[in-house]
């Protein structure tokens, strides 16, 4: 979260305070010590200022001090509620809302309202207060804070049931700690002035320990001062004057990749536990190329960091001192460990990091602690005897040779066209593209030679290291100042560089990796898409393996992995951390495996190779791969909720459509179900009474009606089989008359005084459909004129007028 988006968000909590009532919480570590004596005594002085001040609800439990306080203050009648026959007072919401005071009192935020209350905890009552306009304050202890209550379980061994969530303290504008030593506090319990005296022998046997009294106390401390110290950030985002400052300590510390700073990070624990503060460790990447061994020195003091439970972080700039200067002022870091470093015996005017930390203006204590003597002895032992190993390795100072060499070969032959003076500028560019190749110290060796090189070939007397004039002399001079000056200058544009493109390679990374996902539709679409964006991104191998495919990747990968893969790709899966190459786990497999996790659920595993000739895993490449491997883990939870709530609406439609066909077909299921009934118990209770021919009639009727009611039930089955997709159209070339005449002969069977006149073209064609599909909506629209159409003695007229087109 950037500056911008902290200073908007407590601008917005800012006005937010202003439209809404102002929240005040006394805050105790255990019953007795005075909260609600410090609530009436701070409503004192508002009255005393004028400020119109209601006592809501106020406990006293019978003590007479704080009965006392009650004195000349305007009391809030109580509410009666109704309860098992019972009548119980309460808080009148109501009431304090009617009489809309600029001030309310109301005690014990954590209490339960009684069933039958507009809601059922009292500090919902009081966020509508506060939604009111109307100030309140009120009384809490700390173990009635929800995210405190295993830790307070702990502690006293006592189960606190009502608990208020933290958001809603969080949120109040003034937090009152109210103490009061262990010891006064059991001394006021046994002269009776905290519970009565049956109820204070248990109490202090149980919960009123010194022990509990004191480790609440140190907990409640604790909480106010991390809720100050929020509140302190919040409104220092909103200071439009931007002071940046903090109070509780956090301790940073600053690591290079050129020096072991392995100690640094144990001794950072050391003064972070004394001090109980939170720490972190940082890494500028300036660009530099690095060596094999200074890569490796880097990783190994961030897996020291990650097991010794710092946050890492690694930034990237081209100046160390430039780049870490805001991250101190953004975090307000008030502690700077660094390393004492190397002497610059070459640029002794250059200060070090830390001189330049002391020096910058900030709040800072800076502690710089020099590398210890056995690790001095251990490096200087370990160190190769390389004369040059300062100036870089072999072939960055050949690659300087060879190209003075060139520059040579160059301004020998263009010595006859062109004056002495201008073939300088042969060798400055040669040490130009020395710096931008291999750095600074390269550059200053190319200087040199070019410096060297000059004065022998193109200076009087020729092939010597003479200078007879004081032209020549200050020719050389020049060189070699020009050369020394822009070598370290094109070194810096060439770091620039190389975080620019990193940089780049980023943002079209994300860019690529955010066109693939937006048109991604599954799961497998996704996988794809990362997989597409990390392997165009980096020169590496890269599957994805869903953990649902039981090891099958996508996309499909020629070689299967090992038992050894396999086991670390299962164990990155299973704690959701990185395993194989480059970690702690399983290190012998060729793949690096980083789990792909959310809402703490693995979905995936992706697995990368890189070129064998990779010692450590770039923080670079880390940090894209995390990036792109989240932002697809980000999709696929929004394709599963797009999923289910896709699922969600077609049940509801289902269950609407269900609702809607049953209650319109009822009726038609009811009429030959009672028909059929009625006829059956005819038949029963009437059998001897009835003649043949009635008896004839009731048995037509039931199976008329039931052929009717198998109608139905087929429609209906049609109709599901059709919402699931299983009916299976069967189509043939049938004729229309065949259709028509089915379609008559089953209405007339149901309604046989349905007279019905057909007319066909003369020429009338076969059809290629589904005859009985047809034939049975044919009925369906005759059936339902011969029921509905008024009097049974009309004329169903069916006229067919068929077109075909080609």
């Amino acid at each position: 979260m950037n500056k911008q988006t902290n200073q908007a968000e407590a601008l917005l909590r800012r006005i937010k305070d202003q439209k809404c009532g102002r929240l005040t919480v006394f805050l105790g570590a255990a019953p007795g010590v005075g909260k609600t004596y410090a609530m009436l005594n701070a409503a004192k002085e508002c009255l005393l200022e004028g400020v119109d001040t209601v006592v809501g609800l106020v406990e006293t439990h019978g003590r007479n001090a704080t009965e006392a306080m009650l004195d000349k203050m305007e009391i809030l009648p109580r509410t009666v509620v109704n309860y098992h026959d019972m009548l119980l007072k309460e808080f009148d919401l109501d009431g304090a809302l009617a009489r809309h005071p600029k001030l309310i009192l109301v005690d014990e935020l954590a209490h339960t309202n009684v069933p039958g209350s507009r809601h059922k905890r009292r500090y919902q009552d009081i966020i509508e207060l506060l939604d009111a306009g109307i100030d309140v304050y009120t009384t809490v202890n700390i173990q009635h804070l929800t995210s405190l209550n295993d830790l307070v379980l702990q502690i006293t061994g006592v189960h606190v049931h009502e608990t208020v969530p933290d958001d809603f303290v969080d949120n109040a504008h003034e937090i009152l700690f109210i103490d009061l030593p262990p010891a006064a506090l059991i001394e006021r319990l046994q002269q009776g002035k905290v519970y009565l005296p049956e109820y204070a022998r248990s109490a202090l046997d149980s919960f009123f320990s010194i022990t509990n009294l004191t480790a609440l106390r140190e907990l409640a401390m604790r909480e106010v001062m991390e809720r100050v110290d929020a509140r302190l950030t919040s409104e220092l985002h909103a200071d439009a004057k931007g002071r940046a400052f903090t109070i509780q300590e956090k301790l940073l510390v600053l690591i290079s990749q050129n020096s072991d700073h392995e100690y640094l990070i144990r001794i950072a624990r050391q003064i972070a536990d004394r001090r109980r503060i939170p720490w972190s460790v940082v890494w500028v990447d300036t660009g530099r190329v690095a060596s094999n061994q200074a890569s490796l020195r880097l990783q190994s003091a961030f897996s020291l960091a990650h097991e010794l439970g710092a946050e890492t972080e690694t930034l990237h700039g081209s100046n160390t001192y430039h780049t870490i200067l805001p991250f101190i002022q953004e975090h307000r870091i008030n502690t700077v460990l660094v390393g004492a470093g190397t002497r610059r015996y070459l640029r002794f005017w250059r200060k070090r990091l830390y001189q330049r930390l002391i020096e910058s203006g900030l709040p800072l204590e800076v502690c710089v602690i020099p590398l210890p003597i056995n690790s001095r002895i251990h490096n200087l032992v370990d160190v190769e005897p390389i004369s040059f190993s300062f100036w870089g390795n072999w072939k960055s100072q050949m690659f300087a040779l060879l190209a003075v060499m060139i520059a040579t070969m160059i301004a020998i032959p263009l010595e006859l066209v062109v004056v002495n003076t201008t073939l300088v500028l042969v060798y400055v560019l040669a040490v130009v593209i020395v710096a931008l190749q291999h750095g600074w110290k390269s550059a200053i060796i190319a200087s040199v030679f070019a410096f060297l090189s000059f004065n022998f070939f193109l200076t009087e007397p020729r092939y010597t290291f003479h200078v007879t004039r004081h032209d020549e002399l200050a020719t050389l001079f020049f060189l070699l100042v020009i050369a020394l000056a822009c070598g370290p200058a094109a070194s810096r544009i060439r770091r620039q560089f190389i975080l620019l493109h990193d940089a780049n390679r980023y943002s079209e990374s994300m860019r690529l990796l955010g066109q693939e996902l937006s048109i991604a539709e599954d799961p497998e679409d996704i996988w794809k898409a990362v997989h597409k964006v990390i392997s165009e991104s980096m020169p590496v191998d890269c599957v994805i393996v869903p953990t649902n495919r039981e090891f099958k990747s996508l996309p499909s990968h020629a070689n299967p992995f090992n038992r050894v893969d396999l086991a670390a790709m299962d164990w990155s899966c299973r704690n959701n951390k990185r395993a194989g190459r480059f970690s702690d786990t399983l290190t012998a497999s060729a793949w690096t495996f980083f789990p792909i996790s959310k809402d703490e659920r693995s979905i995936a595993c992706a697995a990368i190779k890189f070129p064998l000739s990779a010692s450590m895993l770039p923080p670079g490449d880390k940090a894209l791969i995390t990036s792109i491997l989240s932002q697809g883990a980000d999709t696929w939870r929004r394709t599963q909720l797009v999923r289910e709530l896709e699922a969600a609406r077609v049940k509801t439609e289902v269950e609407q459509l269900r609702s809607a066909l049953l209650s319109s077909v009822s009726h038609d299921l009811k009429s030959p179900l009672a028909a059929m009934m009625g006829a059956a118990e005819s038949l029963q209770l009437l059998d001897q009474q009835l003649d043949r021919q009635d008896r004839q009639e009731l048995m037509e009727t039931i199976l008329q009606e039931s052929h009717r009611l198998d109608s139905y039930i087929q429609n209906l089955l049609d109709m599901t089989r059709l919402g699931y997709g299983t009916l299976k159209i069967e189509r043939d070339w049938v004729s229309i008359a065949d259709i028509v005449g089915s379609a008559l002969n089953r209405l007339k069977r149901y309604h046989p005084s349905v007279k019905a006149v057909t007319h066909f073209p003369d020429s009338s064609p076969v059809l290629y459909v589904h005859a009985a599909l047809i034939e049975q909506a044919l009925f369906n629209i005759m059936e339902n004129a011969a029921r509905y159409t008024p009097g049974w003695d009309h004329t169903l007229l069916t006229a067919w007028n068929l077109s075909v087109s080609a």
